[in-house]
C-alpha cells in the first residue's frame, strides 16, 4: 500500500499496527482504574501476541524492510513493555491493597518497563541470527497477561516481573520459534482463551496450560546453560 507521503506500508506492517492498536486500547482501559478492566487489558495483550505472530510470519515469508523492523519494536514496546508494566502495577495493587506498598510496586513496574526498552534497543543494534539475546519482550508480556488471566496470587506478580526483567537484560540465548506446529498450538490456545472470554466461559485452565508452556520456553535455555 503506497501512501501519498512516500511511505510504503506492507501487509506485515498492518499486523504491527493492529498490535499497536490493541496495546493502546489496553492502556485506555487501564487508565480508568477499574478492576474488571485489568482483565480486559490482559485479554488485549493476547490479541497483541497474535498480531505480533502474524507480523513475524509475514516478515519471514514476504520480507521486511527497515521501516517494518523498527515499527515492530516500537509497537512491541507499547504492548508488551508499557502495557505489561501497568498491568503489573494495577494487578498487584488491587490484590495487595496496602497503600504503603504502592510505591514499591511502582518501582518494580518501572524496572520491568526500563528492562523492556533496553532489551528492544539492544535487539535493534544486534546482528540478527537464529537466537534472541535475552528474553524476548513478547514472551515477558505474554507471561504477565497469562498470570493475571490464570487468577494466580497477585503478590507473585512483581516477583515474576523482576525475574522477567532480569532475563530480558541477560545474555541467555533464546531460540526463535519457527516450528509450525508449535506456533499453531500457541495460536489455537490464544484463540480459545479469547473465544471463551467472549462467551463468558471460564478460561483459567487454558490460560494455565499456555502459561506453563511459555514458562518452559523461558526456563529451557537456563537449564541447558547452568544444569
Amino acid at each position: 500500500m503506497k501512501l501519498p507521503f512516500s511511505i510504503e506500508i506492507m501487509e506485515q506492517d498492518v499486523a504491527t499496527l493492529v498490535n499497536l492498536l490493541f496495546g493502546m486500547l489496553a492502556i485506555l482501559f487501564l487508565a480508568e482504574n477499574n478492576v474488571d478492566n485489568i482483565t480486559i487489558a490482559a485479554i488485549f495483550v493476547l490479541v497483541c501476541v497474535l498480531a505480533d505472530g502474524a507480523d513475524g510470519y509475514l516478515a519471514r515469508t514476504r520480507g521486511q524492510g527497515s521501516l517494518g523492523f523498527h515499527l515492530d519494536s516500537l509497537a512491541d514496546f507499547v504492548s508488551f513493555g508499557l502495557v505489561a508494566s501497568i498491568l503489573v502495577y494495577y494487578g498487584t495493587r488491587e490484590g495487595v491493597g496496602n497503600r504503603s506498598l504502592f510505591f514499591l510496586i511502582f518501582v518494580v513496574s518501572f524496572l520491568y518497563l526500563a528492562s523492556g526498552i533496553v532489551r528492544l534497543a539492544r535487539y535493534n543494534i544486534t546482528p540478527q541470527d537464529n537466537v534472541f539475546y535475552g528474553l524476548p519482550i513478547t514472551a515477558g508480556g505474554l507471561i504477565i497477561a497469562l498470570y493475571i488471566l490464570a487468577g494466580l496470587p497477585s503478590a507473585g506478580l512483581p516477583i515474576a516481573a523482576l525475574i522477567l526483567a532480569g532475563l530480558m537484560l541477560s545474555n541467555v540465548r533464546y531460540p526463535k520459534v519457527r516450528n509450525t506446529i508449535t506456533l499453531f498450538i500457541v495460536a489455537v490456545l490464544l484463540i480459545i482463551i479469547l473465544a471463551l472470554y467472549g462467551i463468558g466461559v471460564d478460561y483459567g485452565i487454558i490460560a494455565i496450560i499456555l502459561l506453563v508452556l511459555t514458562v518452559i520456553y523461558v526456563l529451557n535455555p537456563l537449564y541447558r546453560r547452568y544444569i
